[in-house]
């Protein structure tokens, strides 16, 4: 499962001081690992709006930062975030959507 892969990895150095639209990489590292874990600890794989609302953010947030990084390790953790968020995002109701 890309979570656990995810959850294994040591944040990468070159990812620290990153931003993308004055948002800092470590906060999205953080609500991505919230609202996932929320998402996989619950029986049915349900977000709340807020929840769903932040992991859209982050996947816009990411999509704009991965063509940017440079170095692969840092890039291969951005870009693993972001396809956890896209599957997130296609598993959510329909109605959920804004």
């Amino acid at each position: 499962m890309l979570f656990a892969e995810q959850r294994g990895l040591t944040y990468p150095e070159d990812l620290i001081t990153v931003e993308i639209h004055g948002y800092p990489m470590l906060l999205i590292d953080g609500d991505m690992a919230g609202c996932v874990t929320g998402y996989v600890g619950h029986a049915r794989g349900v977000l709340d709006a807020d929840q769903l609302r932040i992991v859209r953010q982050c996947a816009r947030d990411l999509r704009a930062l991965v063509p940017r990084l440079r170095r692969r390790e840092g890039r291969s953790y951005a870009a693993r975030w972001l396809r956890i968020a896209e599957l997130i995002m296609s598993d959510a109701p329909v109605s959920s959507s804004p």
